[in-house]
């Protein structure tokens, strides 16, 4: 439900045709990228998302998976995760929380991860589902980490054998 409120801003729907007309260009209307279909407006990160920036290859487009993985090959600048590990889905969830911490989120992309009506698909539900298990995965990791700090050992025919464990990493 969209609130009559004037000073609540309008979310919108955006088909990918849209989108790509906000890759920062000169005459275009502004700058966005997607994650997981969550459109943001980036235009305070120009310097990063815009023509010429290191990250250009991301505005006007959900490419999801790039920042899953690291590939920023044309391959890679895609919205499909399914085939992810949930520790790649993990990482990803820390990028969806990076830009609604740190951009404005201005409406859905109509496609993979919401239908026309703004409601998620069922491949948003299973990237999310992805997400919590890899979340669950690395919290499990970080305990037993905790538990079996990390150890090391050297020898040398001088000084003879040395063991220690370190609680830091």
């Amino acid at each position: 439900p969209r609130s009559s409120d004037p000073t609540t801003p309008r979310r919108r729907l955006l088909s990918a045709a849209e989108l790509r007309r906000h890759r920062g260009a000169e005459g275009e209307p502004g700058l966005y990228l997607a994650v997981l279909g969550r459109v943001f407006d980036v235009q305070s990160g120009r310097k990063h998302y815009g023509p010429g920036g290191a990250y250009q290859g991301l505005a006007g487009r959900d490419a999801s998976r790039a920042l899953a993985t690291g590939d920023f090959s044309p391959a890679g600048l895609v919205d499909d995760v399914s085939e992810l590990s949930p520790a790649e889905l993990a990482a990803l969830r820390g990028w969806v929380d990076f830009y609604s911490a740190r951009y404005t989120a201005v409406g859905k992309l109509v496609g993979r991860f919401y239908d026309e009506d703004g409601a998620p698909t069922e491949a948003l539900r299973q990237a999310e589902a992805a997400m919590a298990e890899g979340l669950r995965l690395k919290a499990e990791r970080d305990r037993r980490q905790q538990q079996f700090p990390p150890c090391n050992s050297e020898w040398s025919s001088a000084r003879g054998s040395r063991f220690w464990c370190s609680r830091q990493r």
